[in-house]
């Protein structure tokens, strides 16, 4: 009796707890409507979306919902009959909420597992001094400022660059303008986007404006990685780029949302989402809208930063850059993209002046003469390994005219050479 009783008065304070349930009345769904119709950027699709609300509340939809699902589904309805991702509903926040702002951009949820400042999560140099930004949201743009500055400037030199979007749900179009700036040339503004408001009936034109043109790079080529995730403000970057011929766009189609919204209180408990404006590119004259951006090279989004790299390395060495071969080769090595037939393998084993090669199962191993340890060599090319876990050399077998081994060539990515002639 006493379990029953424990069980019965835990079920009642998790009852007290739970969010009380919102009655879908009238005044509300009338509210809600009214605010779609005046706001939303197509009037007719404002209309005929408001009657479906309407129609939807009067069928009992919404009847006896937390606030919370009553959220959920208007905005599954809002989305499957405009087709429009941005369109959402959310519970009010427990605090006074600004005034909409027709810069407002909405994005999707962050990853609680980022902790990127304003954005910037990771940016390195790869191979051949290839720099890499790997940019999460493009956040406020009064916040975001420095930061993009500070990344600009160490990208500063780098022979390609890669923008890495996959992972970026969006932002405010004014970084987007910041950060395109710096991949033109800041003598001749370029006309990046414009986004009109229906609300107030006026278009905001954007335009690059490097404040500091000293580190413009309107010459470096330039890659951008996205996935289906990639939305919003992130898509207008690689869209603003991509239709310019500034940019290769390598992985994914991303998630087509191409209007900015506002958010506006409907009752005390709500927040609607309603996409107040649209895209326009000057060169398009449209936007990515339902169809997303389309790659030019299109790989699923986890295979996009390899293709990048190659594509890039190989462009830098048919221009002679001798670090990008190494960095082909790296690439390979790390991908294991090369495979040899067992037969061929067999050719390169044997004893050389302080080299040793044995075939092993499959594989092909190598030790110093006198060494113990026998390590993996990995295919990288014709006739070519690097050993693994080594990323600085590599050995190239040197063939007789009669096609048999001579001789191993170390190759040392310091710029150095050696000789190991076959001994057998």
């Amino acid at each position: 009796m006493r379990t029953q009783a424990l069980i019965a008065s835990a079920l009642s304070a998790t009852a007290l707890l739970a969010p009380p349930a919102l009655a879908a009345d009238q005044a509300l769904i009338t509210d809600l409507c009214d605010t779609i119709r005046a706001n939303y950027v197509f009037p007719d699709v404002a209309e005929r979306t408001a009657d479906h609300i309407q129609a939807r509340a009067d069928a009992g939809a919404y009847d006896d919902l937390s606030t919370r699902d009553l959220a959920g589904a208007l905005t599954r309805d809002l989305q499957a009959y405009t087709s429009d991702r941005h369109f959402s509903a959310r519970q009010a926040p427990q605090r006074r909420m600004r005034p909409p702002q027709d810069s407002d951009i909405e994005q999707q949820p962050a990853d609680p597992r980022d902790s990127a400042p304003h954005g910037v999560h990771t940016l390195e140099r790869l191979a051949a001094n290839i720099a890499y930004l790997d940019l999460r949201g493009f956040h406020a743009e009064p916040l975001a400022h420095d930061s993009i500055i500070a990344a600009v400037q160490l990208m500063q030199g780098a022979p390609a660059l890669i923008f890495d979007l996959r992972r970026n749900g969006g932002g405010d179009p004014a970084t987007v303008q910041l950060l395109c700036s710096y991949l033109f040339d800041p003598a001749e503004p370029v006309h990046l986007n414009s986004l009109y408001f229906r609300p107030a009936d006026e278009t905001t034109e954007f335009w690059t404006n490097a404040e500091h043109p000293e580190l413009a790079m309107p010459d470096t080529p330039v890659y951008v990685l996205t996935s289906s995730y990639t939305f919003s403000g992130a898509e207008e970057f690689t869209y603003n780029l991509q239709t310019r011929d500034r940019a290769t766009v390598i992985g994914e189609t991303t998630g087509g949302g191409a209007h900015p919204v506002s958010g506006f209180p409907i009752g005390d408990e709500l927040v609607v989402m309603i996409p107040v404006g649209r895209a326009i590119n000057p060169i398009t004259e449209t936007n990515w809208e339902g169809t997303g951006v389309t790659p030019d090279i299109a790989v699923p989004a986890d295979q996009a930063l390899d293709m990048a790299l190659e594509h890039a390395l190989a462009k830098l060495f048919a221009a002679g850059d001798r670090n990008a071969a190494w960095g082909l080769y790296q690439l390979a090595a790390r991908n294991r993209s090369h495979t040899v037939p067992r037969d061929q393998l067999a050719q390169y084993a044997g004893n050389y002046t302080d080299r040793e090669i044995k075939l092993d199962d499959d594989s092909l191993m190598y030790r110093r003469v006198g060494a113990g340890t026998w390590t993996p060599l990995i295919p990288v090319g014709e006739d070519t390994f690097m050993i693994d876990g080594n990323d600085d050399f590599r050995m190239e077998f040197e063939r007789n005219p009669d096609a048999s081994i001579a001789a191993i060539r170390g190759i040392y990515q310091a710029g150095h050479t050696d000789r190991s002639a076959r001994a057998d």
